[in-house]
């Protein structure tokens, strides 16, 4: 494996519980290769549950020793997820998904 480039994994369809634990399982096995950065891209994602967003946090904020950053997030991925939420859960939810969000471009609001 060359350790040196970004590898991008593209993200389909629902991501729960199971799909987190493939992903991070995934993710340990190219830390230990070497791997020192992963580009998740969501754009092919149908919609994400709680324990999918919990996993995408938890690997972009990961204390390893690979960056992991996360493109192609938009609102309609977490819909589902925020439509059953409690309304007490709400703006932490929203908090959580906006740090999946691109974020604009300096000077443009």
């Amino acid at each position: 494996m060359d350790a040196t480039t970004p590898r991008t994994i593209v993200l389909a369809g629902p991501i729960g519980a199971s799909e987190m634990l493939s992903l991070a399982n995934y993710c340990e096995h190219l830390e230990r290769g070497g791997q020192t950065d992963l580009h998740l891209n969501m754009a092919a994602v149908t919609h994400c549950g709680r324990e999918g967003l919990d996993g995408l946090l938890a690997l972009v904020a990961g204390p390893g020793g690979m960056a992991v950053t996360v493109d192609g997030a938009k609102w309609r991925h977490f819909m589902q997820l925020l439509g059953a939420a409690p309304i007490v859960e709400m703006q932490g939810l929203c908090d959580s998904v906006r740090t999946l969000l691109p974020r604009p471009a300096p000077g443009l609001s």
